[in-house]
């Protein structure tokens, strides 16, 4: 049985965010799904412009239902917050939550501001909006190799009312509700998720928590030797174990 994992990718990205991760779990067993989020594929401004993060959880909850078992979920940054929604709402087989936004408010550190001060107007609106590419590059990718950070840096558009809601923590997530094993993966050096809120994270859980010497993209290809190997590593555990 090639058991089912569902990725799901952070803000103004795709599903293609995981092709190394899709690739890494395919050939050690998994049967992957990598879905795009509304309006991120290609990215749509006008269809951006009126989804929440309930609207990502119900897109990623029709696809997981209808898997033919139990999935286990992967989530990156924004799509951490999803991945724990969804799995306080169907029943998962494990979570991981990869640089993970938090349930709370997500207190930017002091790096971000001259990056985040200009975005303010449209995310206060609710308005779609894109990532500069100087912002990912200092706050995402800087610990990337530079052709990396090269193919990463041009995103597409993000919904101004779901990363409101991601920033003022107006998606509280229902915790006691999640029933299955944890993991949290966080960078020591993410300059989007402070250390701080990873380790509240993972307390919240109870769930085992590995932390990298990297950045927030820890799912970036130069990190999959040691960030994916640890999960897959944690995973084959638990699900050996039947925990």
């Amino acid at each position: 049985m090639r058991r089912p994992i569902v990725f799901i990718h952070g803000a103004f990205g795709s599903g293609s965010d995981f092709a190394t991760w899709v690739d890494f779990f395919g050939r050690a067993g998994f049967a992957c799904h990598a879905p795009s989020l509304p309006g991120h594929d290609p990215p749509d401004a006008a269809t951006l412009r009126t989804l929440r993060i309930a609207d990502y959880v119900a897109s990623v909850q029709a696809l997981a239902q209808n898997l033919p078992h139990t999935p286990i979920l992967v989530g990156h940054s924004m799509g951490g917050l999803v991945a724990q929604h969804l799995a306080a709402t169907v029943p998962c087989r494990a979570l991981v939550c990869v640089a993970s936004a938090p349930t709370s408010v997500l207190v930017p550190q002091r790096i971000a501001w001259p990056y985040l001060l200009p975005l303010l107007p449209d995310i206060l609106a609710g308005r779609p909006f894109r990532a500069p590419p100087d912002a990912m590059r200092v706050l995402a990718l800087h610990d990337l190799p530079p052709e990396e950070a090269d193919a990463l840096c041009e995103r597409g558009y993000e919904s101004g009312k779901a990363y409101r809601e991601l920033i003022f923590g107006l998606s509280r997530v229902r915790t006691h509700a999640v029933a299955c094993p944890v993991l949290c993966a966080s960078g020591t050096l993410d300059r989007i998720i402070p250390q701080s809120l990873s380790d509240r994270l993972a307390r919240a859980y109870g769930a085992e928590h590995i932390r990298f010497p990297r950045g927030h993209w820890l799912i970036a290809p130069s990190a999959l030797g040691d960030v994916a190997v640890a999960v897959l590593r944690w995973l084959e555990t638990k699900l050996e174990s039947g925990g």
